[in-house]
């Protein structure tokens, strides 16, 4: 069984793999050995929201290149197995892809299945398909839960006979590593950036908000301030939805020594540049009271 926690669904474009599972079973569907590792893809880890992975989290995880012998050890000779094969298949091939290794990923979807094993079903996501076999989805959209749900429907279509399959083939990467699994990484401690924004400060955004992004550009505009796409050493601050992010745009930030603050100090920031002093008494130089 494999999953896969991405940045995105652009396999061949920008996005990468930043958690991988593999949960192996016997041919009578009992579990036999597990592996997990989150991974640094080198940039931001995109919809977050649905993840659940910190920046801070993959700071000190192997990249894939690093885990690329460790895993293809643990699928060689194996019949791989996922729900919505395509998708963990495609970003497998081509994370291999970018390393030279040319590694065909085939198998058995248990999405796809479900049509003959679960016809009562009522939708195909992996909790739909789970919920109709009776198996316990914890945590999804963690890869190693969602392995583990995977082997349990996979044990109950198991139980009615399954087609055969091509198993993945052996390729000449060896090595292993140590898997970095979720809240075990070392997460190094940040401290709230202190800046004060004035009217005509350039700030940039990147990653993906709580709120929309022109939500916060618009307000920010409201107050005087200028938005830009890109970061440059005239950047006053650099507002992340993550303030550990990898993105090319913190990465600049970090090397022109650019504020990287998080949307709450940010909007800090915003509340008190759009205070206005209260008028003093020029006879006493006190504020008024009105």
């Amino acid at each position: 069984m494999v999953d896969v926690e991405t940045t995105g669904f652009a396999a061949r474009g920008s996005d990468r793999i930043v958690e991988v599972a593999v949960v192996q079973l016997d041919s009578a569907g009992r579990v036999t050995g597990e592996w997990c590792t989150l991974l640094n893809p080198g940039r931001d880890l995109g919809p977050q929201h649905v993840h659940r992975i910190r920046a801070a989290d993959v700071w000190h995880a192997p990249t894939f290149a690093d885990a690329a012998g460790a895993l293809a050890a643990r699928l060689a000779g194996r019949v791989v197995v996922a729900h919505n094969l395509s998708f963990d298949a495609r970003f497998l091939t081509a994370e291999f892809a970018r390393i030279g290794v040319d590694l065909p990923v085939g198998g058995l979807c248990t999405m796809r299945l479900a049509a003959r094993y679960l016809p009562e079903r009522v939708g195909r996501s992996l909790r739909a398909c789970c919920e109709a076999a009776g198996v316990v989805l914890e945590s999804a959209h963690s890869a190693l839960h969602d392995a583990r749900a995977t082997a349990r429907l996979f044990a109950h279509y198991v139980g009615f006979g399954v087609p055969d399959a091509e198993p993945v083939p052996d390729v000449p990467l060896r090595g292993d590593v140590a898997e970095v699994r979720r809240g075990a990484a070392a997460v190094p401690r940040r401290r709230s950036e202190s800046v004060t924004l004035a009217r005509g400060d350039r700030v940039v955004f990147t990653g993906q908000m709580r709120s929309p992004r022109d939500e916060w550009i618009d307000r920010a505009a409201a107050l005087g301030l200028v938005s830009q796409g890109y970061v440059t050493k005239a950047t006053r601050v650099l507002v992340a939805a993550d303030p550990f992010t990898l993105s090319s745009k913190a990465q600049r930030a970090r090397a022109y020594r650019v504020p990287i603050v998080s949307e709450v100090d940010f909007a800090g920031m915003l509340g008190s540049l759009g205070v206005t002093p209260p008028a003093k008494d020029h006879r006493t130089g006190w504020p008024r009271a009105y």
